[in-house]
């Protein structure tokens, strides 16, 4: 290789001027359309010699697209209620063929096949003859046919497509049935492209933000086996800018008869170059231009491409990121390729846009691709608004290092991966895969992060999301740091002891010397939204969601469907907001990736999004309210209780998250606490401060008396910072409640013959039963499900619970329609009722929403009619320890009111019998 590179003002202006894109349209022509098609499962394809045999191919099939959508293959013969199920099934080789006319002009040129994305294995023959194999789940299959083709006639293409196990990458998300599934087909742009002899094969660009420069490094490809010289062309011009001022062009001329020429330039971009980050994602097209002659040919050989990059330098910072210099908190979602519709990722930009714009409507700035690699308009979508993405391998394996072959692709898919992906500024971290195990599991992750890091500068590494951790990585996504462990139980923060907001994870953060992300948190579910079935119009039926809906009419309360929904999503919100402030607060934390913005159709059926599989918005929570607590700049409160007495000061402490573009100047914080009907109980300022980036930054001290309650409320308390507000609700209850008559009221602990025989008499009973004595094997648990309690085996197995909030039952307890943190105390010293022996129509006043899987009607306090007198019975603990438990105490007082007074006329009837059932000695 032979190159002097040297600055020119004008060069070839003529070449620059046409589209850079890959190839340009006279170049391209595409294959969409019909093919021939025809599955071979037994595999009589192919000799054992590697020979074609197949006469002809006798369906027909549309590309691109997938043998499930054109109901290719076995039908589905059963119904599950762990994931989607596929209408069709199929693994094994297919055949693909197309005839197509070559044009004469092509004579001469290098032809490839390019097929953007294929699933797995594919085995091409052109004309009849092989071409060759190719094997990639993340990157097109790209073949050289030249020699193969005969151009000025109809050439014939067959493509045999393999979705067998190639290799054994265990639960990918690139193959798994829980999400995209493993489908057959090709997708994307296919295509034949045409070039020159001597043709840009590879466009790498390098940027150094803090330089203002990028280093551009270009492969030419020579197939003459001659010497050829010429001149390529480079200069970057800014893609927002209003005035798109391009860069000096700078041309470097070669001479060399390497089949592969390697040239290197550095394109200054000067001192007002805009830079990519999530606030202004400034991208820059690099254009290259390519003229060269083969010494003493007539001719020329010319090519232009182009590419897109941004300029932003990544570091760490101690146990931060920095982009451009700036601290940054990572705020993603994972997503792990839930696309019913086709059963495979879109290859358009605008269906990522909508995907990655929905985030960044809720408050986040990345995208965890969990165990997989999307197709190219990802990245665009990303490059485009700001994203921060981390992409993996295919690779989700307990069984590392007892496959060599299995190590060899992989470590092959990684380097196509950082090839085809890697000029992209939104491509920011990479790992291997997910939660890896094997016998040589760490030597593989250093060799291969190590192996990263030598050969590509433009990213941070990682050997595996939540272990192992190699010494070698630049950035750890490590498990633990959660409210809720896997298999944790009711051991979890939000169901071992009341909820306070002084805890945080730093001393997670501290097990390290680099920046660390907590995995997969915030797996809250909600009670799934039977509405949304009507939705899946494709590949993938919700079979799953159909039985937890026919389990629910089976228990006679699909009337409550919506209402189950709601409640437990508005309690979802709630946990997730303390879980996401929880790590803004936490000294140090680099990130998080949450589990996830959208619904797991999988592994036992996850509800756990805000919005659904489809990234459409769920009906009991905005963008706009879940971007109050999960955007760059965020309040923060830290407090040890939310439930006190009107004879205690409320303390806490105000801070500050503040991950924005930089510091906010003279900042002026504020806060209020008011009643539900919006008075003002009592406000204050703090001192205004410059807020550095950074969190947690202290704002001041809150201390407020809080003997101007009378009754029992509900107080809102909301901290704004300038225009940024955040908000929490505390409860107050009186320190003195005022004796309630319980006159003609029997109060009862015990369903004995003697409360019995009151409510035979036609007597009023109010009975606060001995938690030990219901016959019940629901556990109380506070929390909601996490991830799913069929996957897990484990409570927490409930969502909530459903009450009216205007029934007089509560008039003097205030409550929501939901659970929310002051119910903490009623359901941990509960024990469930199980009211599935009651009438059809029967609801419990307080009703704990029940895990969809088994739709059990459970309550904690119900009231009935039984014989001639009144019953209301409830099922927590209202007699240990109330001078320490004033929640308890005014839930006490709130039931003791209302059994004494006239509004206490249940509409419901329950026999002797039906009661009996409810404990375990019955009578």
């Amino acid at each position: 290789m032979n190159g002097n590179f040297t600055m020119k003002r004008n060069g070839l202006i003529l070449l620059l001027t046409l589209l850079a894109g890959a190839v340009s349209a006279q170049h391209e022509i595409s294959l969409a359309g019909i093919w021939k098609f025809k599955l071979d499962p037994f595999e009589t394809g192919i000799s054992s010699n590697g020979v074609q045999l197949l006469p002809g191919l006798p369906e027909e099939i549309t590309l691109p697209g997938s043998t499930d959508q054109a109901r290719k293959g076995y039908p589905t013969q059963d119904m599950s209620s762990l994931r989607l199920t596929r209408q069709v099934e199929y693994k094994g080789p297919a055949w693909y063929e197309k005839e197509i006319y070559v044009p004469v002009e092509w004579q001469g040129k290098e032809v490839q096949l390019f097929m953007e994305r294929v699933h797995w294995e594919s085995r091409v023959w052109i004309n009849g003859q092989p071409a060759g194999k190719r094997e990639s789940l993340s990157v097109p299959h790209v073949y050289d046919i030249t020699s193969l083709l005969e151009p000025g006639k109809k050439n014939i293409i067959r493509v045999r497509v393999n979705n067998e196990k190639i290799y054994d990458i265990a639960y990918s998300h690139a193959i798994s049935a829980e999400t995209q599934t493993n489908w057959n087909g090709i997708t994307g742009t296919i295509a034949l492209r045409a070039f020159d002899p001597v043709h840009i094969q590879g466009l790498q660009v390098y940027p150094k933000a803090a330089e203002k420069l990028a280093r551009v490094a270009v492969t030419i490809r020579n197939t003459t086996g001659k010497a050829v010289a010429g001149t390529l062309c480079l200069s970057a011009h800014p893609q927002q800018a209003i005035q798109k001022q391009a860069s000096p062009e700078v041309t470097l001329d070669f001479n060399s008869a390497d089949s592969l020429i390697q040239l290197e330039a550095s394109i200054s971009l000067g001192e007002d170059a805009p830079l990519w980050d999530e606030f202004k994602p400034g991208l820059y097209r690099l254009k290259a231009a390519l003229r060269a002659n083969q010494s003493g040919a007539a001719g020329a050989f010319e090519d232009a491409r182009g590419t897109v990059f941004g300029l932003r330098d990544l570091g760490v910072k101690g146990t931060r990121f920095t982009i451009n210099g700036r601290e940054t908190f990572i705020r993603a979602t994972v997503n792990c390729g839930e696309f019913p519709i086709t059963g495979y990722p879109p290859t358009d930009r605008d269906s990522w846009l909508r995907i990655l714009q929905t985030c960044r409507d809720y408050g986040l700035n990345g995208m965890r691709f969990h165990s997989w690699c999307p197709p190219a308009a990802a990245f665009e979508a990303a490059d485009q608004l700001g994203m921060y993405l981390q992409v993996e391998n295919s690779d989700w394996r307990f069984t590392v290092g007892e496959d060599s072959a299995t190590n060899r692709f992989l470590t092959e898919e990684a380097d196509r991966i950082l090839e085809t992906y890697g000029n992209h500024p939104s491509f920011i971290f990479f790992a291997e895969g997910n939660e890896l195990v094997g016998p040589t599991v760490k030597p593989f992750l250093s060799s291969l992060v190590s192996r990263w890091k030598e050969r590509d500068p433009r990213h941070l590494y990682s050997g595996s999301a939540a272990y192992p951790m190699v010494p070698e990585n630049e950035f750890n996504v490590f498990y633990g740091a959660r409210p809720q462990r896997w298999k944790e139980g009711l051991k979890g923060r939000f169901n071992f002891r009341p909820l306070e907001t002084e805890y945080d994870y730093r001393d997670y953060v501290e097990k390290f010397e680099i920046p660390m992300i907590t995995h997969e948190v915030g797996q809250w579910c909600v009670y799934p939204n039977f509405k949304e079935i009507s939705k899946y119009t494709g590949v993938l039926k919700p079979y799953n969601y159909e039985l937890f809906r026919e389990s629910l009419r089976e228990h006679h309360m699909l009337d409550q469907a919506e209402q189950f929904t709601m409640a437990s999503g508005r309690f979802q919100v709630i946990q997730k907001k303390e879980e996401i402030e929880s790590y803004l607060r936490t000294p140090g934390m680099a990130g998080y990736h949450l589990l996830q913005l959208n619904d797991f159709p999988g592994q036992g059926t996850s509800p756990v999004g805000v919005v659904d599989v489809f990234w459409d918005p769920k009906p009991y929570v905005t963008a706009e309210e879940f971007r109050g607590f999960q955007t760059s700049r965020v309040p923060l409160l830290r407090t040890r209780s939310f439930t006190w007495t009107s004879g205690q000061v409320f303390s806490a402490t105000a801070q500050f998250a503040n991950f924005g573009e930089g510091e906010i100047p003279d900042a002026a914080a504020r806060w209020s606490l008011r009643f539900p009907n919006g008075q003002l109980y009592a406000e204050g300022e703090f001192p205004s401060q410059d807020i550095p980036i950074g969190s947690p930054i202290h704002l001041g001290e809150l201390s407020v008396p809080l003997n101007k309650v009378e009754k029992a409320t509900r107080l809102d308390l909301r901290i704004t910072v300038d225009s940024l507000y955040n908000q929490w609700s505390i409860w107050v209850y009186p320190t003195e409640i005022s004796p309630v008559s319980s006159k003609g009221v029997i109060i009862s602990d015990s369903w004995d013959r003697k409360t019995r025989k009151a409510l035979e008499n036609g007597g009023t009973v109010l009975l606060l039963a001995d938690t030990a004595s219901i016959d019940s094997d629901v556990p109380a648990g506070f929390s909601g499900i996490s991830w799913n309690a069929v996957w897990s085996g484990m409570p927490p197995n409930l969502l909530g619970i459903l009450c009216d909030p205007e029934h007089p039952a509560l008039a003097d307890f205030p409550t929501q329609f939901h659970s929310n943190w002051q119910w903490w105390d009623l359901v941990a010293h509960s024990r469930p009722m199980l009211l599935d022996h009651t009438p059809a129509s029967f609801r419990p006043l307080v009703q704990m929403i029940p895990d969809w899987n088994k739709n059990n009607k459970i309550g904690l306090l119900l009231e009935a009619r039984v014989g001639k007198g009144r019953l209301l019975l409830c099922s927590v603990d209202l007699k240990r320890d109330l001078d320490q438990r004033p929640v308890a105490r005014q839930f006490l007082h709130s039931l003791t009111r209302y059994a004494g007074s006239e509004a206490f006329s249940p509409a419901s009837y329950l026999t002797f019998e039906q009661v009996d059932h409810i404990f375990k000695n019955n009578l």
